[in-house]
């Protein structure tokens, strides 16, 4: 793995993150799409964050350089950040279908496909249907409309150089905290902790009734589930049956959710943005909530 490469692009893509939150903000951009998106607030989202669905379409990074600013301006309260993010989640998840799904896997492993889809979608729409009913409950009695209220947008020169300088400035800020907690990862990573949690992993996943393909398919996921689909490819030319490979396919991701992306790229990522409780409940939220169903479904899948 080449840590050198992740810190450059995770580096990059916040500073463009944080750079493009600072402009939509100077140009008045993120208000005006806020005016736009407005009546999402009634389906249970803070009216100040309704611009967070639509900024993670464009990009997660965006959307988070955008409601930390708020967070620190005291505009939200945690709870808000929590419901607006989790409810952003689903249309994540169907712009991965259309532009990693659908032309990448659905050639590759068939209708298997969209089985994964199914299952992997059905916890998406359960998560937003309870934090948006918690919302419409919080934000019950705000007044929503926001349609008729003038915006003047400021796409002057000083607005654009404005919104770099503070951008940059930001993204400084992030790697400040960033560097360091990225650095220790890696430490880790390095002293070889990753593959010592395999190998405690591959006798109870043996326990599971899974052959060497099968824990073959879920180790290789932990580290790259992309890599891991071509082995999905040769079991399914083995005739495996669905439920095993659909089972393996949901290990894969949870573990490597779990006990990799999780510590190489969104911790340090929140912990750039966000105080320590905060990052700690976002990581439950997104991290460890998915990866939990992920494993327990991959489990049930497999002992079927």
């Amino acid at each position: 793995m080449d840590f050198l490469n992740i810190y450059v692009i995770s580096m990059a893509s916040i500073t463009f993150g944080y750079i493009l939150a600072e402009i939509l903000s100077e140009t008045n951009l993120i208000k005006f799409i806020g005016n736009k998106t407005s009546k999402i607030a009634e389906f249970g989202i803070h009216p100040a964050l309704t611009p967070i669905p639509a900024l993670y379409l464009v990009s997660p990074r965006v959307a988070h350089a955008n409601a930390s600013a708020m967070l620190k301006d005291k505009l939200i309260k945690p709870i808000d950040l929590y419901i607006a993010i989790l409810a952003s989640n689903l249309p994540l998840r169907v712009m991965y279908i259309y532009r990693y799904y659908l032309p990448v896997l659905l050639p590759l492993l068939g209708v298997i496909t969209l089985y994964y889809i199914g299952l992997r979608i059905i916890f998406d729409f359960l998560l937003v249907f309870i934090v948006l009913m918690i919302g419409r409950k919080r934000y019950k009695g705000v007044k929503f409309n926001m349609e008729n209220s003038k915006i003047n947008l400021n796409f002057s020169k000083d607005a654009f150089k404005n919104g770099l300088i503070k951008g940059l400035r930001a993204s400084l800020k992030f790697g400040l905290r960033f560097t360091p907690i990225f650095a220790l990862v890696v430490f880790m990573i390095k002293l070889g902790i990753l593959d010592k949690i395999t190998a405690i992993l591959s006798p109870i996943l043996g326990k599971l009734s899974l052959d060497s393909l099968g824990i073959a398919y879920i180790t290789t996921a932990m580290f790259s589930p992309a890599a891991a689909y071509g082995i999905a490819k040769v079991m399914l030319s083995y005739n495996y049956p669905i439920n095993k490979v659909l089972g393996c396919m949901f290990l894969g991701t949870g573990l490597f959710t779990l006990l990799y992306e999780s510590w190489s790229r969104i911790f340090p990522f929140y912990s750039g943005l966000y105080p320590k409780n905060v990052t700690l409940n976002l990581l439950l939220l997104q991290v460890v909530l998915p990866s939990f169903y992920n494993i327990f479904l991959g489990i049930f899948l497999v002992k079927l």
